[in-house]
C-alpha cells in the first residue's frame, strides 16, 4: 500500500494526517503485533484454567452434598463489582499510549534530521540549536512517560488490593459454603473421625483450586490494561491504513486550508463541507504526443493558488523555457504535469505511458552500483530485457562528460555512497545522463545544471536536442536561452505570458517584460 500509486509521496506532501509514516510502519506495527501475540497467550490459558477449575469445584461441591450455585454466584458477583470499579477508575491507557507513540516518533524525526543534514549543521555550527530541539523533544516524551507511570502506579495498587485481599476473603466464604450447607453433615459426623479427613481433603483441594482460579482471573483482569493499550496501537495502525487508502484514491485532507478569499478569487474550484479542495479536473491522453493545459489552476497542497488559470500547448520539438521569480509556480507546473499534484479544475492532455522524465536541481543517487546510477529507476534485470550493453551506458556518460568515472571508481559494478563520492556537478551530470538512457519524449529540467560549467552544460543540452528530446527548462542562466524556441513567463502574482523567443533574446538572454502603464514601482512605470 505504501508504494502503490505514489502513496509514499502523497501521504507526506499532499495529506496532513500522518507526520511520521516511517515510525508507524516500523515501531507501531511492531508494538501492535507484539501486543496482539502477548494478549492471545494471556487470555486463552486463563480462560481454559477458569473453565477447568469451575468444573472441578462444582464436582467437589456435589460430592459434599452442597448446592453448586451459591459459591460460584458469589464469586461472579464480587469479580464483576471489582471489574466495574477498575474500569471506572482506570486511566485512559489507550490515548496515553497513542500520545507516547507520537512523541517517540517526533524524537526519532529530530534525530533523523540531524543525521541527514549533519554537514550543513557542522558548517553553520548549529549544534547548540539542534541540541535544544532534541532536549525539548526528549523532555516532552519523558514528562509524558512519567505521567503514565504515576497513573499506572496507583491503578496497580488499587488493582492488587482488590484482587489479593477482597478476593481472598471471598474465596474463604466460597470454600466454607459447601461445608456449612452440606446435606451430608449427619453422615460425616457418624464417620469414625467425625468427617474431619473428608472435610480437610475438600478444604485443601478447594483452596488450591481457588488460588489457581484467582490467579487465572487476575491475569484476565490485568489484561484489560493491555487491551486498552492495544486499542491505542490499533488506532494508529488503522488510521495509517485508512490514510494510505484515501490518498491512493486522491482523497486528501489538510487542516485550515480554505478561506473566503480563495472562494471568491477562483469560483471554479470546488470545496467539500470540511473546506477541502475537491478534484474536478480532467486528465486525458494526447493523440499527437503533445502536452496541453486548458484553464488549469496550479494549487499547492496547502491550497495556495500560485497560478489561477493556465492554458498552453507544447508540441514535440518546441522547447520551452520557463522563467519568473521564486515562488511563482515554475516547479509547481512540473509537479502538475508529472501527476504528483492533482488537477483541481480544467483539462490536462499529455502523452500516456510516462513519456516525461523529471530531473530536479538536487539529484537523487540510489543505493547500488555505478551502473544502477545511470539506469535509475530501471533495475539491472530491465537492462537485460531491453538489451542494453555497457557500451550503451558508456555512450550516455560520454554525452555528459563523465566517461572517466568508470575507470576512476573501479568499473560498472563498483558500489559506494554516491551522494558523498560524487561532487555536486558530477551528480547533476549523472542525473542528466539518465535522460539519454531513458530517451523520454519530454524532459522536465528544474535548474538541473546549476553546478555544471557553461561549456559542458551547452554540450549536454545540444545532445539532448539532437536526440529528439523536447526540453522544458527552468533556469536563471542566460546561456540556456538559445536552446529553446518559446518562453513561459510567470509574474509571481498568478499571471503568465507565453511568447516565441527571437534571435535577440536567445543571444542576450534578456526578455522585455511589459508592465501595465498604471502600475508604478517606486514612481517608475
Amino acid at each position: 500500500m505504501y508504494f502503490k500509486d505514489q502513496t509514499y509521496y502523497r501521504v507526506s506532501n499532499m495529506d496532513g494526517r500522518i507526520e511520521n509514516a516511517d515510525h508507524r510502519l516500523t515501531d507501531d506495527i511492531t508494538a501492535f503485533t507484539t501486543s496482539v501475540a502477548h494478549l492471545y497467550s494471556h487470555l486463552t490459558k486463563p480462560l481454559f484454567d477458569c473453565a477447568l477449575i469451575a468444573l472441578t469445584l462444582a464436582r467437589s461441591s456435589k460430592q459434599m452434598g452442597a448446592a453448586v450455585v451459591p459459591g460460584p454466584l458469589l464469586a461472579i458477583v464480587v469479580i464483576s463489582i471489582t471489574g466495574q470499579i477498575l474500569r471506572m477508575l482506570s486511566p485512559k491507557f489507550g490515548s496515553l499510549v497513542a500520545v507516547e507513540a507520537d512523541r517517540k516518533a517526533y524524537l526519532r524525526h529530530i534525530h533523523s534530521r540531524v543525521i541527514t543534514n549533519a554537514e550543513e549543521i557542522a558548517f553553520y555550527g548549529g549544534h547548540k540549536v539542534e541540541m535544544i530541539h532534541l532536549q525539548n523533544a526528549y523532555q516532552s516524551l519523558a514528562r509524558h512517560m512519567n505521567a503514565i507511570f504515576s497513573q499506572r502506579l496507583w491503578y496497580v495498587v488499587l488493582e492488587q488490593f482488590l484482587m489479593k485481599y477482597v478476593w481472598s476473603g471471598t474465596g474463604m466464604v466460597v470454600v466454607s459454603l459447601p461445608i456449612i450447607t452440606s446435606s451430608r453433615i449427619a453422615e460425616l459426623n457418624d464417620s469414625p473421625d467425625g468427617g474431619v479427613s473428608e472435610r480437610t481433603q475438600y478444604l485443601t483441594t478447594a483452596r488450591n483450586l481457588l488460588a489457581s482460579g484467582a490467579d487465572a482471573v487476575e491475569r484476565l483482569m490485568t489484561s484489560y490494561k493491555e487491551i486498552v493499550e492495544l486499542a491505542g496501537y490499533t488506532y494508529r495502525v488503522g488510521a495509517m491504513l485508512d490514510v494510505f487508502n484515501d490518498v491512493s484514491k486522491c482523497k486528501y485532507r489538510r487542516n485550515g486550508l480554505a478561506n473566503g478569499k480563495v472562494h471568491k478569487m477562483l469560483p471554479k474550484l470546488h470545496y467539500n463541507k470540511d473546506g477541502q479542495l475537491v478534484i474536478r479536473g480532467v486528465v486525458k491522453n494526447s493523440p499527437d504526443g503533445s502536452i496541453s493545459l486548458y484553464d488549469v489552476p496550479i494549487v499547492t497542497p496547502n491550497s495556495d493558488v500560485v497560478v489561477s488559470s493556465l492554458t498552453m500547448t507544447m508540441k514535440p520539438g518546441e522547447h520551452l523555457l520557463i522563467t519568473g521569480p521564486n515562488g511563482c509556480g515554475k516547479s509547481s507546473l512540473f509537479r502538475v504535469l508529472s501527476g504528483l499534484w492533482p488537477v483541481y479544475a480544467g483539462t490536462l492532455i499529455k502523452p500516456p505511458n510516462c513519456c516525461m522524465f523529471y530531473i530536479p536541481q538536487r539529484p537523487y543517487m540510489t543505493i547500488g552500483s555505478l551502473k544502477e546510477q545511470v539506469i535509475y529507476p530501471d533495475t539491472l534485470s530491465d537492462t537485460l530485457t531491453k538489451g542494453i550493453t555497457e557500451q550503451d551506458l558508456e555512450a550516455c556518460l560520454a554525452q555528459v562528460h563523465l566517461s572517466h568515472l568508470v575507470q576512476r571508481e573501479g568499473g560498472w559494478d563498483a558500489t559506494a555512497d554516491w551522494k558523498d563520492v560524487l561532487s555536486g556537478g558530477e551528480k547533476q551530470r549523472m542525473a542528466f545522463a539518465r535522460i539519454f538512457y531513458h530517451k523520454p519524449s519530454f524532459a522536465l529540467l528544474d535548474e538541473c545544471t546549476s553546478a555544471v560549467s557553461i561549456d559542458v552544460e551547452s554540450d549536454m543540452y545540444q545532445s539532448a536536442k539532437d536526440s529528439g528530446i523536447t526540453l522544458l527548462t527552468i533556469t536563471h542562466r542566460p546561456s540556456l536561452w538559445k536552446f529553446h524556441s518559446h518562453v513561459l513567463q510567470f509574474d509571481g502574482e498568478g499571471g503568465w505570458k507565453i511568447s516565441t523567443l527571437g534571435q535577440k533574446e536567445k543571444d542576450t538572454g534578456i526578455l522585455a517584460i511589459e508592465q501595465p502603464k498604471d502600475k508604478l514601482v517606486n514612481g517608475i512605470s
